[in-house]
């Protein structure tokens, strides 16, 4: 009886199996089963953050251009046309000249007060005029030098958006993965139980006496419970892989499948003082923060640079159209060039650029002192997770051993139960210690593969990659 009742447990787990293993699909389906490197590659191409971090780089490229472009002459064309109530004229006040005529001797000449025309009220002028600058004071390369580190920020900026994409992406993809294993572990234990209830049901109501109605209400309650468990577990698997589509800038309306089963466990062979080190060269935030520093370097040099002269080339062709020939808009006038040299030299300023000096100074002293902070915060990071993955590869060493012990527990407890040793009450606890070690394990792979993926994305680049390549 007992035999046949164990035969019977093993065709319903693999009927409750197969049962899920044919619920359909819904949603907009992503083709084939997607590896982790897949969801990457795809999360990279479609994320939203990624494209607003490519158009701050191309933003900082273009004001690096603007600051470049001073180092060009500037060439503009202006054009005005203006009409006047009347003519501008000139009045010319009565004079009187002496004259020396021979034989008369000195003769005065009065001219009468007269009005004198300049130029027609209608007037048109057309201009060419060229500013070259020859010497800012060394405003100009420091203008050039801050745009030139502001695409390095934005660059960095660029890459921590890239290194969070992937994180994110490895993180729920296993987190994914771990939901999934959860609820196959939870369906397992639940058929598990449920053939179990239904051999000790059966028992029961024979009246064999090896099973009394207690032991038949207390594996009902072991079966209820785990049953009202599964619910909160299917919704994570949702949940996780809603959370994935997102990530990787898909459809939450899109269904998923992932390729991977399991989480993998491959532990780094790396110190604390090697991550940190590396970290240095590689961490976005760290290269972005020493690309700020030698930006509040140039713009010291640019306050600086107003107390020093200033030259300029200068030059202007014009030509004016105006109908009228004489005045100040002859021939010889209406058409004309010129050509100069500015010079500017600072004198006072009532403390201004002393002021801005100053306060240049005392910025560049800020994130000089952050410089300080962010490298003792990137250490300390580092060791906090290095030291979470260390505690997680020993509880994953230490819930592997006692799987295997719950895995042997189990097949001991069976073969007892089949020859009438134990009581089914034993088979059930061992079911649920077996069932409850496998999710201890599962949890503890994750959460050393989850430090793993938040180390990389401290250090800024794939820790196992530089291991192989030093």
């Amino acid at each position: 009886m007992k035999k046949i009742s164990l035969a019977m447990i093993g065709i319903m787990l693999c009927l409750s199996i197969a049962a899920r293993a044919e619920k359909p699909d819904s949603g907009i389906q992503l083709p084939g089963r997607l590896s982790l490197e897949k969801c990457i590659e795809i999360a990279l191409e479609q994320n939203r953050n990624r494209t607003v971090s490519s158009l701050a780089v191309k933003i900082a490229q273009t004001q690096h251009k603007q600051a470049l472009s001073s180092y060009w002459p500037k060439l503009d064309i202006s054009s005005m046309y203006s009409q006047m109530d009347e003519d501008p004229s000139f009045l010319f006040p009565e004079e009187t000249s002496l004259y020396s005529v021979p034989g008369l001797g000195t003769v005065p000449i009065t001219v009468d007060e007269r009005t004198v025309k300049q130029m027609d009220r209608e007037n048109t002028i057309a201009a060419l005029e060229l500013t070259l600058p020859i010497y800012t004071g060394g405003i100009r390369p420091a203008i050039i030098k801050q745009a030139k580190s502001g695409i390095d920020v934005a660059i960095q900026a660029a890459r921590r958006t890239d290194l969070q994409i992937i994180y994110d992406v490895k993180k729920i993809y296993y987190g994914a993965v771990l939901s999934e294993r959860l609820y196959e572990i939870g369906q397992e234990a639940l058929a598990r139980l449920n053939a179990t209830l239904k051999l000790t049901e059966k028992l029961y109501k024979e009246g064999s006496g090896s099973v009394s109605k207690t032991d038949y209400l207390k594996n009902k309650i072991f079966v209820e419970a785990l049953r009202s468990g599964l619910a909160p577990l299917e919704n994570n698997r949702e949940i996780a892989k809603a959370a994935l589509l997102n990530t990787m800038g898909q459809s939450w309306t899109s269904d998923i499948e992932l390729a991977a089963t399991d989480i993998p466990f491959n532990p780094y062979n790396a110190t604390i003082s090697e991550l940190v080190s590396r970290s240095y060269k590689f961490n976005p935030d760290w290269k972005s923060l020493l690309s700020g520093i030698e930006a509040y370097k140039a713009r010291v040099k640019e306050q600086k640079g107003a107390r020093l002269p200033k030259f300029a080339i200068t030059g202007t062709l014009w030509s004016i159209d105006n109908s009228y020939d004489a005045g100040i808009v002859s021939d010889d006038t209406k058409e004309g060039w010129k050509a100069g040299i500015g010079l500017q030299f600072p004198i006072f300023s009532g403390f201004l650029t002393t002021n801005k000096i100053n306060e240049a100074k005392a910025r560049l002293e800020t994130i000089k002192e952050q410089k300080l902070l962010l490298k003792e915060g990137i250490a300390l990071q580092i060791k906090h997770i290095f030291l979470l993955m260390d505690s997680a590869k020993k509880q994953v060493v230490a819930a592997d051993d006692a799987l295997n012990s719950a895995k042997e527990n189990l097949e001991l407890n069976i073969r007892a139960y089949d020859s009438d040793l134990v009581e089914v009450q034993d088979v059930i606890t061992a079911q649920i210690i077996e069932s409850f070690v496998t999710a201890q394990y599962c949890r503890a792979l994750y959460s050393h593969a989850e430090a793993q993926f938040k180390l990389d994305f401290l250090v800024g680049s794939q820790i196992r990659k530089l291991l192989e390549e030093t």
